[in-house]
């Protein structure tokens, strides 16, 4: 899986830091780990979620709780993140809507150490997300841009038969962007998710990559399946209905299982917990993946 490092659509936020242990101590929170163990302890008893026991058993070791920064990073816009210099995942209470940890709801605590520990497992690649997973990552994909953008482009309309086109070029950029797979691969393996025959845009298909969100974009309105869609269009239609807690989901494969992970948290507002409405089947399917990462935690 590929690991962005800065994310377009949140005006190039970077999607990993690396501060050393003297930068960033001036933005931690005094004894945060620990604040944080006494607090999400308190509402153990009322978390019935399958990462319940890796997440507990982290924050209760002494030794786990090193590899814990909790922060107050203004400049920065997500709530969690990995310090890649100090091997830490990065809980930053600014973005979670108040510096002050106390007054921060428990369980959306417990949700950003889920969302934590989730994508520092990914980013270090102690689990590794296979390919194999992306149709189900297109199929939740395409429920999302059908519904967000099908009325305005008449995608569940007359021009329904563009959907195929659509699902081939959400393949293409997820096979390319999450996965780093080969042009010749791409086009094979989307084809075969799609069941869209692309020989007859295959040299527009060449201008394009879709290792690159804006390009995916561009080809959203170039090949006709949403005309006149721009990278600003698409950001506002989406942070109109996620927030910017979503978008990062869009560009980062570890940020999107990270995101489904979470989303799967009810009570919550660290991600949307709404999105498995978008397709109950697919979502389902990305859980499995998340079920997985916990078992390995």
């Amino acid at each position: 899986m590929i690991i962005k490092k800065k994310f377009t659509l949140l005006k190039d936020t970077p999607n990993t830091i690396s501060l050393s242990k003297s930068v960033i101590k001036a933005f931690q929170v005094e004894n945060g780990p620990r604040k944080s163990f006494v607090i999400i302890k308190l509402i153990e008893d009322r978390i019935k979620h399958f990462t319940k026991d890796p997440v507990i058993d982290f924050i209760s070791r002494l030794s786990k709780r090193e590899s814990i920064e909790i922060v107050n990073m203004p400049n920065y816009l997500l709530p969690v993140t990995f310090n890649t210099t100090t091997n830490s995942v990065v809980i930053n209470l600014t973005a979670l809507g108040n510096p002050d940890i106390s007054k921060i709801d428990p369980k959306n605590l417990y949700a950003a150490f889920t969302y934590g520990l989730c994508f520092s497992s990914l980013v270090t690649e102690q689990v590794k997300i296979s390919e194999v997973y992306c149709p189900s990552i297109v199929g939740f994909l395409l429920g999302i841009f059908t519904r967000l953008f099908g009325k305005e482009f008449g995608l569940l309309g007359i021009y329904a038969t563009e959907i195929s086109k659509l699902k081939f070029l959400i393949s293409c950029y997820i096979l390319e962007s999450f996965f780093g797979l080969s042009r010749d691969q791409v086009y094979k393996r989307a084809t075969s998710i799609s069941s869209f025959s692309h020989k007859d845009i295959e040299h527009d298909l060449d201008q394009y990559d879709f290792s690159k969100i804006e390009d995916f974009i561009t080809s959203l309105s170039s090949l006709n399946v949403m005309p006149g869609l721009n990278k600003y269009s698409f950001t506002s239609k989406f942070l109109k209905l996620f927030g910017h807690s979503f978008l990062p989901a869009l560009e980062d494969g570890s940020r999107f299982i990270s995101t489904i992970t979470t989303s799967s948290l009810s009570g919550t507002n660290v991600v949307p917990t709404f999105i498995n409405k978008y397709n109950e089947y697919e979502y389902s399917s990305l859980l499995e993946i998340s079920k997985n990462i916990f078992k390995k935690i």
